[in-house]
């Protein structure tokens, strides 16, 4: 009996077969469904804003221009990773640090620009990584990150919290602790970014 007639045969030719046809149809719809940075920013501003809007790129990690591609870190609080001009408004897309089990909350944050005050109108969860009481974090909770005067609050050294009160900048969370204070320090690094960088 010839070993091309064997089962085993049949089943390495049917195991081979079924990889390689696996592997180019992947190849393909790799290809097919891959999203460009661009499409991805065009669909964040739309998240944002209800519609498109044009905007000019400050810093994006995703970014293939080598200056303007570099996160600016802030030990041990966040990271800034991408920046937009929207307009008069600069959006923020940053990671907050020391989350439960160190793990971090990225935010989308819109600021606008009046004379030289800075405001945070909108705070929008993009992802997290190991958090697991991401339930508690409600639209409320990020709507109490609204503020009209980021650069005064900054040059008070009124930081966001989930712990502790500072003047109005508080955001108690029951049960969330870690978690409230990684996306607190996404948006403290807005206010590093517009109190430091700018």
């Amino acid at each position: 009996m010839s070993f091309i007639k064997t089962t085993w045969f049949k089943c390495i030719v049917c195991l081979l077969s079924i990889a390689v046809i696996s592997g180019a149809s992947l190849s393909i719809l790799n290809n097919v469904l891959a999203v460009s940075p661009e499409m991805r920013t065009a669909r964040a501003i739309k998240k944002i804003y209800g519609e498109e809007k044009e905007y000019s790129v400050v810093l994006d990690i995703d970014s293939n221009d080598d200056t303007k591609n570099a996160p600016i870190e802030y030990e041990g609080v966040g990271s800034v990773n991408k920046v937009y001009e929207v307009g008069s408004d600069i959006l923020f897309q940053t990671t907050g640090y020391q989350g439960y089990k160190n793990g971090t909350i990225t935010l989308w944050i819109q600021t606008s620009q009046t004379d030289n005050t800075y405001s945070i109108n909108k705070v929008i969860l993009e992802k997290y990584e190991k958090q697991t009481l991401m339930s508690k974090l409600s639209g409320d909770f990020y709507g109490g990150f609204k503020l009209v005067d980021a650069t005064e609050a900054y040059n008070n050294g009124e930081l966001f919290t989930a712990t502790e009160k500072t003047a109005d900048n508080y955001n108690p969370v029951s049960g969330a602790t870690y978690s409230a204070t990684a996306a607190a320090n996404a948006v403290n690094c807005v206010f590093k970014y517009l109190g430091v960088e700018r």
